[in-house]
């Protein structure tokens, strides 16, 4: 049975006898995080984009405490700039979808809620195709 270590949330220890039994990595890249992990020292200090330290990521200034953000938080200020500079990804050209066709008939007046001559008679049948693309 596993147990957690004292003191440490979440953290899970195992017996010698446990971990004997656990099946060992057969692929190399298995193990490529924790290999990653053991070779990347731990962050000490959080910073922002020009390495100041900063001491609270989570929370923003606002003017009370429902209100506002304010734009001096410069914290906040950072991370929205970083935010809004992202790169976005390019558009795919040929995107997988469906498509369908037809014609669209008129069941309802609604010519007081639409202009549009599609929609201006009860009965009028109009060809249609449609596709529905997975790419926003």
């Amino acid at each position: 049975m596993f147990a957690l270590e004292p003191g440490k949330k979440g953290s899970i220890s195992y017996t010698e006898e446990e971990e004997s039994t656990m099946p060992k990595p057969s692929e190399p890249s298995d193990d490529q995080l924790e290999n990653f992990k053991k070779g990347c020292p731990k962050a000490k200090v959080i910073t922002m984009s020009n390495g100041a330290p900063i001491h609270d990521k989570n929370n923003s200034l606002t003017v009370g405490p429902r209100g506002p953000l304010l734009m001096q938080d410069v914290v906040f200020m950072d991370e929205m700039a970083h935010f809004d500079r992202e790169r976005i990804p390019e558009r795919v050209v040929h995107a997988k979808g469906g498509g369908a066709h037809g014609y669209f008939e008129v069941t309802h007046d609604i010519s007081k809620y639409c202009k549009a001559s599609l929609f201006n008679k009860v009965g009028k049948h109009t060809p249609v195709f449609v596709r529905f693309s997975t790419v926003v």
